[in-house]
């Protein structure tokens, strides 16, 4: 069945596109890997220009209405650029997290991150505590607050945390200021920038606290169902770009004086990279249409199984592309590395193969 675009998600893709060709380079990227904080002025004041910042966000919260669909076309650009200016990280995770909380105190949040004003970043994951957002270890003591959070994803320089945290077995959403606690940068194996933070009887007042219980439960679920379609959609750009250089790269490469793309087993890696390929496409205009229902069951069931088909699939055409390049595909100096890392690490974020097979057999309709 051939699944053609709507018009104007086409032109968001084009316009990503072209920006990404203009505004960054594998030499940008490389420059970028070595800076601690990974937001770009004239890069960010274009994205928020182009309506990047507003687009994932419905009108009445004063974005542009765009649809997931939308979204995952910029992620996928941004993934095929190689581009670690923290889009997702720091607009659309903290975004989506307070649109899907919807209270007034996020709603003003949200107005003023897309406004370019708040520069947020979501630490949902504890020390030792796996992929299990729901029950964190992180734990309220009176009004303090003690415990620590890792991987959180922030590109060097968010200055306020939304994070959760258990008082007594109510899940509770913090808007907590960065300063007020102990942090450990480094960078990811994608090459974006992380922090380990240390809560260390942090003080968290009313004004702090931006929702509690059975609201905060439904909004992660559907802000991890979002995340995991757009985690999809970056590794479908990064494998895409990555299968043409290694069919460019067998087309030129000689071995035995001849091109090593007219070697059978080459063909058969080629052909099955492009059939992979082609099925992570469908896999991501499925997952981009049904994460987004207001069905819960249909919303989990699409993002645990694409996730994890990606996680198997676009890997594969990763390590394959490595297999044909040989030894030059893990230099520094070629791209095809890079790629190869940023698709092992998309294949980990929010659930690795494992945690989301096992997520898929637990559901219940």
């Amino acid at each position: 069945m051939e699944f053609t675009l709507p018009e104007n998600t086409t032109l968001i893709a084009d316009t990503a596109r072209r920006y990404l060709k203009n505004n960054y380079s594998f030499d940008a990227y490389r420059q970028q890997l070595e800076q601690a904080d990974h937001l770009q002025s004239p890069r960010w004041s274009l994205m928020q220009e182009l309506g990047w910042f507003g687009l994932p966000f419905a009108e009445s919260s004063g974005g542009y209405g765009g649809d997931l669909l939308d979204v995952a076309m910029i992620v996928r650009e941004l993934g095929a650029a190689l581009c670690l200016d923290p889009y997702v990280d720091v607009v659309v995770a903290p975004g989506k997290l307070l649109e899907f909380i919807g209270s007034d105190a996020a709603s003003t949040m949200l107005t003023q991150l897309i406004n370019g004003q708040a520069r947020l970043a979501c630490a949902l994951y504890d020390f030792q505590a796996g992929y299990q957002v729901l029950t964190p270890s992180l734990n309220f003591n009176g009004v303090r607050l003690s415990g620590q959070k890792h991987f959180v994803p922030d590109g060097g320089h968010a200055d306020i945390l939304l994070v959760t945290a258990l008082n007594g077995s109510e899940l509770v959403l913090c808007a907590v200021p960065l300063k007020l606690c102990e942090t450990q940068r480094y960078r990811a194996l994608d090459g974006s920038r992380m922090v380990n933070v240390l809560f260390e009887d942090v003080v968290i007042t009313d004004e702090m606290i931006i929702a509690r219980g059975e609201v905060v439960e439904e909004a992660l679920g559907r802000l991890l169902a979002y995340l995991r379609a757009l985690d999809c959609a970056r590794m479908y750009g990064a494998a895409s770009a990555l299968y043409q250089r290694t069919l460019e790269y067998a087309k030129i490469r000689k071995q035995f004086g001849v091109t090593i793309g007219s070697f059978q087993v080459i063909q058969h890696y080629l052909v099955d990279m492009f059939i992979d390929l082609q099925q992570l496409e469908s896999m991501l205009l499925m997952v981009a249409i049904k994460a987004e229902s207001t069905d819960d069951f249909q919303r989990q069931r699409a993002s645990l199984a694409a996730k994890a088909y990606y996680a198997d699939k676009a890997v594969r055409i990763a390590q394959q592309a490595i297999q044909i390049h040989g030894g030059i595909g893990v230099t520094e100096e070629l791209d095809v590395g890079h790629y190869f890392r940023l698709i092992t690490h998309g294949s980990l974020t929010h659930g690795d193969r494992a945690h989301l097979v096992k997520g898929f057999a637990e559901l219940r309709n």
